[in-house]
Order: C-alpha cells, then sequence, then structure tokens
C-alpha cells in the first residue's frame, strides 16, 4: 500500500471518529452543524454520514425544528441498538446490573446484594449475561470496581473493603465477548469530563466519590492518570491521622476514608445517638442530633481535598456517591476548609462541584463511556 492511500484511508477512519463522538455528546446536530463544529468539508460531512449510516452507527431522526429560513436541517442521531454493553457498579454492599446502549442511554436491571466471594459474585455476571443475551445483543462487559485494577491485564488487584485481591477476572468470566475493567471513580471522572458542559474547558479534575469507602479519580491534562502500578488516586489511603490505631480494610491505621465515608457517620450515628438500627446514610440529614457528625465528616473530607489539590493543582474538584444531596451546611463546611486551608492561589480558584450526576451513578455512566469509546476506537 502506498503512503497516500494509507494516509487517506487514515484521515478517513479519524475523521469517522471525530463525526462520531460529537454526535455522542450533541444532540440534536445536523450535517451542517458537524461541518461547522469540526471544520470538515461539507462535501466530506455528507460521505462520511452516509457510510456510518450504512454500517448503522448512525440515522436520520427528521426534520429539525429552526426559526432560520432555508432548507431544512435533518436531524442525526446515534442507533442505541448498534451495540449494546453489559454494565456492572460494583459496590462493597450492594451492585447493579444495567445495560448501556450505544447512544449513551443507560437502562438499569436490577440491585443486588454484593457476594463476599468474589467466585460467586462472577457467577452473578455470568447469570445476567446469559439470560440478557437471550433479549439484547450484548457485545461487550463493563466492570466498576472499588478498587485498583490493572486495565491492561484484566486483573482487580486490590478491592479492599471487598477484601478481593489478584483477581484475575477472566479466569472467573469466561463468556463469549470481551470483558473491561475499571476503578468507580477512574469511571466517574471520565464521565464528568465527557457530559459536564462547566468542564468543557477543565483538564486537570479529581472526582471524589464517597461511598463506604473514598474513591479519587485522576484526570490530568484531558486524560486519566493511573500511574505505573495503576494505584495513582488512592487518595482514600492517604493517611491523616499518624497516631490513630483505627484499621483500614487496606491493612494500614489512619487513612482519611476512615474519617469520611458513610462507615465513619453512621458508625459514630449509631454509638453517639444509641441507635443501632441507622443504616441508610441519607437519613442522617433529616436527623437534626446528626448535624454535628455530618459536620465533623465535611471537615474531614474537606481537609483530605486540601491534601489532593496541594499535591496535584487540581483545576476542579467533582462530589458524588452517597454525600449528593446532603445538606447545604454539608458542603458550605466542606468548602470553607478547602478555602481557608489550601494553598494559594488554588484556594480561591479551584471550582468545587457536585456531580451533575443524580438518576443514575457516574461511576456506571463513565462504564457506559468506556464501552462506547471501545466500539469508536476499533472502527476500521
Amino acid at each position: 500500500m502506498s503512503i497516500s492511500k494509507y494516509d487517506s484511508s487514515n484521515i478517513k477512519i479519524l475523521n469517522k471518529k471525530i463525526i462520531l463522538r460529537l454526535l455522542h455528546r450533541r444532540k440534536p446536530i445536523s450535517r451542517n452543524d458537524i461541518s461547522e463544529v469540526t471544520g470538515l468539508k461539507a462535501s466530506s460531512v455528507t460521505r462520511l454520514v452516509n457510510e456510518l449510516i450504512a454500517e448503522g452507527h448512525i440515522f436520520e431522526a427528521g426534520v429539525m425544528v429552526s426559526d432560520s429560513p432555508g432548507r431544512k436541517k435533518i436531524s442525526l442521531k446515534v442507533n442505541p441498538d448498534y451495540h449494546i454493553a453489559l454494565l456492572f457498579d460494583v459496590g462493597v454492599t450492594y451492585s447493579t446490573a444495567a445495560l448501556g446502549f450505544y447512544d449513551g442511554t443507560i437502562k438499569v436491571i436490577e440491585t443486588f446484594k454484593t457476594p463476599k466471594d468474589y467466585s460467586k459474585f462472577f457467577e452473578k455476571v455470568k447469570y445476567y449475561y446469559h439470560n440478557l443475551k437471550k433479549l439484547f445483543d450484548i457485545s461487550l462487559v463493563v466492570l466498576s470496581i472499588p478498587g485498583i485494577v490493572d486495565t491492561d491485564k484484566g486483573i482487580i488487584i486490590t478491592a479492599p473493603n471487598l477484601e478481593w485481591r489478584d483477581v484475575e477476572i477472566g479466569k472467573y468470566l469466561d463468556i463469549e465477548v470481551p470483558i473491561m475493567a475499571d476503578n468507580e471513580a477512574n469511571l466517574s471522572v471520565l464521565a464528568e469530563k465527557y457530559y459536564s458542559k462547566a468542564l468543557s474547558n477543565v483538564n486537570d479534575i479529581v472526582f471524589v466519590l464517597v461511598r463506604e469507602g473514598v474513591g479519587t479519580g485522576v484526570m490530568l491534562n484531558g486524560k486519566l492518570f493511573r500511574g505505573k502500578f495503576f494505584s495513582a488516586g488512592e487518595f482514600g489511603h492517604m493517611t491523616m491521622d499518624i497516631n490513630s490505631d483505627k484499621s483500614c480494610h487496606c491493612g494500614k491505621t489512619g487513612c482519611w476514608e476512615l474519617y469520611s465515608s458513610i462507615r465513619y457517620a453512621l458508625g459514630r450515628a449509631r454509638k453517639e445517638l444509641k441507635n443501632h438500627q441507622i443504616t441508610d446514610f441519607k437519613s442522617l440529614s433529616k436527623m437534626p442530633e446528626a448535624r454535628q457528625i455530618l459536620l465533623d465528616m465535611a471537615t474531614n473530607l474537606g481537609e483530605g481535598i486540601v491534601n489532593i489539590i496541594n499535591a496535584v493543582n487540581a483545576e476542579a474538584i467533582v462530589l458524588g456517591g452517597e454525600i449528593i444531596g446532603m445538606p447545604e451546611y454539608f458542603y458550605r463546611q466542606l468548602i470553607s476548609v478547602v478555602r481557608k486551608k489550601a494553598l494559594k492561589p488554588a484556594a480561591s480558584k479551584v471550582i468545587i462541584m457536585p456531580s451533575i450526576f443524580r438518576d443514575i451513578s457516574s461511576n456506571l455512566v463513565g462504564a457506559s463511556i468506556c464501552a462506547i469509546e471501545y466500539v469508536i476506537d476499533n472502527i476500521r
């Protein structure tokens, strides 16, 4: 093959990927819009769009509503059924199975109690896969893991709160489609960057995911930063109290998540409020007597975020997980700690915002994006 032909072929594939990524982020959109945004010639856009329609990636969805005179624009949309992925949000207590469609929509199938034995968990995954495969053309499985994942080899290096270590996913999940897995906070920061308009021009982002533990996903220069050994961003296990004798599931003592997770708040509430029936973290926000516990949790979260800002000079901190929907006083306290203690000028300039996702977990959205990107990356 000549160099000119090789280059032409590559450019064509690259432009198709550009168009598809634009269609996933911007809805509705027409051929003219694509040409204006990408700078591609109208004739090139028409040719590439027609190819994508023929291949099944996208379809014409009708005439777009417009007040402008002239030729009507035809709306283009992604075909949701072109590629369907089976997604799992693996939680410490409960996990969620969902379907991720090619247009980015997500359909939650079921939430179930997470088996402590990982082999039993993967039996559940196979159960959902084989049953849903009868109804949907599933072509990929994506797992969101609360721990460190070797994304190259598909190994869960450690998920401390589940006590899973050195788990070769493919050994337990022998199915005929590709399997992807990543850390839940990494997937969350990916989702925020992909869909949040507020972060469209922000490239250094840290997502703080508060659940039974505390995870952080780090994006630097617009790319996920995992580190050589995939443990970058494990700020939940930085030492916050060197004199502490409180043991963490990671095997160390004094970790940040011991003072900032929902386990911290629930544990204190049961002890100090003498109510051992409290199991729902969200319920604490409705209990006046739990206000100080939540304020202390917010303070502890803020202290850890100060360290993160000082360490990586993040432009934005996104808060997610179980703290979404907490009272205003909770966020005021957290932000106050950061503004007072982080090094200048970051203290006053860093963006601190809640996740844009309310009805579905950010990491599940991130898993869906991984599936979509897998398809686009493999266009040939």
